[in-house]
């Protein structure tokens, strides 16, 4: 009873051993000869769709084995490509932010250039904004300790920016033209029509008031500060007229203006400190 039970469970392991005895039986003794017995042809029949289905079968495996050694493959080199694209991506960013700010500083040097038989000047870094109103002040990175004063008159490349209204020993806050603070007499520079330039509160437009109604004003004209009330020198830009609107009162006429500072992007300025010829700003 107990020799058929482990024929029964073995069976299998020894017709795989008589298989592989017949398999190299017939495969040795084939080689190099012209003609077979016909035990040898007979085995060889009935073992070929063997050897053809167990060659299949390998083949199948090898091939998934190196699907997925070519897939982990890829998706490395693709982690790679990714890391090398973020890593070009930044580098393009920071070559795009190092050019546009040596545009800036570029203009910014013209500026000085321009003015330095006026005036002495230092440069400045914007450093902080008012959140509760963007277009109020700005915070700039020179202070009292760089020999600014209250009032002072700070522009950029394009133009009138502000004046100074507060003052640390390392930073200085300066209202911005656009804040309803912020009059400046001004002119408009070909009829010399002479006007105030109030904010509006916020960085589209300004308002030039106290027009008179038969004043020669047109579209496009360039305004400038005028150079009275004592603070801003004249001369400075401000920006061009946009429309011109009569005032309720019907006697006098007020222009919408255009700045040509760009408010809501300043990043550098410059403050004048002093006249060439050595009288302080009051």
């Amino acid at each position: 009873m107990v020799l058929p039970k482990i024929w029964k469970k073995g069976k299998w392991l020894v017709l795989i051993i008589v298989i592989a005895i017949l398999l190299s039986f017939a495969y040795h003794t084939g080689l190099e000869r012209d003609n077979l017995t016909f035990v040898e042809v007979w085995l060889r029949d009935i073992l070929a769709p063997l050897e053809s289905g167990a060659t299949t079968v390998f083949n199948k495996i090898g091939g998934i084995t190196g699907y997925f050694t070519g897939y982990g493959a890829l998706v490395k080199e693709r982690d790679g490509l990714q890391e090398e694209v973020a890593a070009l991506r930044q580098e393009n960013d920071l070559l795009k932010d190092e050019q546009l700010e040596n545009v800036r500083l570029k203009k910014l040097l013209v500026m000085k250039e321009g003015m330095a038989q006026q005036w002495q000047m230092i440069a400045a870094n914007v450093i902080g904004r008012d959140l509760n109103n963007w277009y109020h002040s700005i915070l700039i990175d020179r202070g009292s300790g760089d020999g600014l004063k209250k009032d002072m008159v700070v522009i950029n490349y394009d133009g009138l920016v502000g004046r100074i209204i507060a003052l640390s020993q390392n930073s200085a806050e300066v209202l911005l033209l656009p804040d309803r603070e912020g009059a400046v007499g001004a002119l408009v520079q070909i009829s010399r029509t002479s006007g105030i330039i109030e904010g509006t509160g916020s960085e589209g437009y300004l308002r030039m008031v106290h027009l008179p109604h038969d004043a020669e004003v047109r579209e496009n004209q360039i305004v400038l500060t005028s150079g009275l009330g004592g603070v801003f020198p004249a001369g400075l830009r401000i920006g061009f007229i946009t429309e011109i609107m009569v005032e309720p009162n019907g006697l006098m006429k007020q222009a919408q203006v255009k700045p040509f500072v760009d408010f809501e992007h300043l990043e550098e300025v410059l403050v004048l400190t002093k006249p060439i010829n050595g009288v302080d700003i009051p």
